[in-house]
């Protein structure tokens, strides 16, 4: 009797083992996957990067690219128009930048600050809108100033909300 015991213990033993830890181990390995950690820096490196991707679809007057750089429930405060816009009217202003053929439209961006939380990315910077004729003498430039708000969504990053403003230099020097 004290054999029949042991052994029935033995062989609860040897039944309960096998599912308990293959289970265990597996949901273990799982848990204990690295998670890739990307830093505040990196962070706002990326984000500045897709700024200056948003550029160069303005430059190109490519709105089917530049539209694909905006979350679909962004609401943003635009420098055309007076009053907030949503993603529907984002692209609006591009065809402005290229309706004359005697100008070439061309940019350069000055990079202010940006600040990394969790994962949403502010960005700020001016923008020297600048149109040159044939002989690549500026006819007209502008500066704005932007701020754009970006979060990486399902592994692409996207504008939640930004501003654009016309930057008046007297205004600043006085």
């Amino acid at each position: 009797m004290k054999n029949s015991a042991v052994l029935n213990l033995i062989v609860l033993a040897a039944l309960l083992a096998p599912s308990g830890c293959s289970e265990t181990s597996d949901n273990s390995s799982k848990d204990k996957i690295p998670k890739q950690t990307i830093t505040k820096a990196e962070l706002e490196d990326e984000a500045w990067q897709m700024e200056e991707l948003y550029w160069e679809y303005v430059q190109k007057s490519d709105t089917v690219n530049y539209k694909s750089l905006w979350h679909d429930d962004f609401i943003g405060y635009p420098s055309f128009g007076d009053g907030v816009s949503d993603v529907s009217k984002i692209a609006s202003w591009i065809p402005d930048l290229h309706k004359d053929p005697n100008l070439k439209f061309s940019y350069i961006l000055h990079k202010k600050a940006s600040n990394a939380i969790e994962d949403v990315v502010m960005v700020f910077y001016d923008t020297d809108e600048i149109w040159t004729d044939k002989d690549n003498k500026v006819v007209r430039k502008e500066t704005y100033k932007f701020t754009h708000t970006w979060k990486k969504v399902d592994g692409k990053w996207v504008i939640l909300g930004g501003m654009a403003a016309e930057k008046k230099q007297e205004v600043l020097n006085n």
